[in-house]
């Protein structure tokens, strides 16, 4: 008896902001097109930071790039249209509380799903829901950013505005990304929501002289050179 093989699998994209995971998820999805495959990329529908001169319907990075999506925020929402496709790429998918189950069902059909997500939320606490994900998953990366203290490297998310709500959608003028030395030196010091003006930490490499919080560098600009 010759059993057929479903070639469907899940891929997750995760790290800490600033890191290019939308970055990624739109690089794989324009290589899986240039292969004649038909791509859906799905967008959080509450994630509008960057689309100020740009429709909404539009998933767009950091250092703006941008790709047609479709906004929701179930993905149950889109599944009838997803059965047309064959790789279907979600952004932010720890703000979806279906994501698990949709991204199972549709691996389980044959279908490409990539996921890109945070790992941890602000308290690097870990979304549930990724970490489901990573137990699925056939191929998983994990992307780190540029510390914004220190330029280490950065694997942590830190909120630098007063809220305790998990879901505070923001770029750098809520969020920072920082190294485990920063993340630490910040909670010793109690200061709980800016970073200090100096690298406060003791590692081996020395702290640079220019201001470290001059956000108006891109912290995405390491990964470009390699896409």
């Amino acid at each position: 008896m010759i059993v057929t093989q479903i070639a469907g699998k899940i891929q997750v994209i995760f790290g800490p902001m600033f890191s290019g995971k939308t970055t990624e998820l739109i690089r794989r999805i324009k290589r899986f097109n240039f292969a004649n495959k038909k791509c859906l990329l799905i967008k959080y529908s509450k994630d509008t930071r960057y689309n100020d001169n740009i429709d909404k319907s539009f998933l767009v990075t950091h250092d703006k790039q941008n790709y047609q999506a479709f906004p929701c925020s179930i993905l149950e929402d889109v599944k009838e249209q997803a059965q047309n496709y064959d790789v279907i790429g979600i952004d932010e998918g720890q703000f979806f509380p279906d994501v698990v189950q949709f991204s199972e069902d549709l691996a389980n059909q044959g279908k490409t799903v990539i996921i890109a997500a945070l790992d941890g939320t602000f308290q690097r606490k870990p979304f549930q829901s990724v970490i489901d994900l990573v137990s699925k998953a056939e191929y998983i990366t994990k992307l780190t950013a540029v510390c914004m203290v220190c330029y280490n490297e950065a694997a942590f998310s830190k909120r630098i505005v007063e809220s305790d709500d998990i879901e505070l959608i923001g770029g750098i003028d809520k969020y920072i990304s920082v190294c485990r030395g920063c993340y630490n030196s910040d909670q010793n010091e109690g200061n709980s929501t800016k970073p200090s003006k100096t690298a406060r930490h003791s590692h081996s490499q020395s702290a640079p002289s220019v201001a470290p919080l001059a956000v108006n560098i891109n912290p995405d600009d390491h990964l470009n050179n390699d896409y």
